[in-house]
């Protein structure tokens, strides 16, 4: 069995979904960059001293290291979330995401980058984001 096919309308309908995925994925990004910045000032004080379990520091720099890798798990989670979803993820960082759909009778990607209303570009599948032209409106069933 394939890829799942979208239309036009059915890949714009995910779009509440995916925005919100796309939103813990920023929130789960930013906990990973401040307990990163933490790790970071207690290395830069202790150097390889903060990993003895007699420094003063160990606990807190342990803490820190446990909550980057439930971070990673839960980022891991939501990111097969938006696989489930059977769509392309290209860039978390832009939030860029391709539904598999068909125009004129060739497999090409729909294209949406998040902030975008509607899904209302496509590009084939062997180009990218910057190739994406706007999906005419004969080309697709809504």
């Amino acid at each position: 069995m394939g890829p799942r096919i979208y239309t036009a309308s059915q890949a714009t309908g995910l779009i509440p979904q995916l925005e919100q995925l796309f939103s813990e994925l920023d929130r789960i990004r930013e906990r990973i960059r401040k307990n990163k910045g933490k790790i970071d000032v207690l290395e830069m004080i202790w150097g390889d001293e903060v990993q003895a379990e007699g420094n003063p520091d160990h606990r807190e720099y342990s803490h820190y290291l446990s909550e980057i890798e439930q971070a990673k798990k839960e980022f891991e989670s939501v990111n097969r979330k938006v696989a489930d979803m059977e769509v392309v993820g290209k860039s978390v960082e832009q939030g860029i995401v391709d539904f598999y759909g068909v125009m004129e009778g060739r497999l090409v990607f729909l294209c949406w980058k998040r902030g975008e209303s509607a899904v209302s570009f496509y590009h084939h599948l062997d180009e990218g984001f910057q190739d994406r032209k706007s999906i005419p409106d004969s080309g697709l069933p809504k």
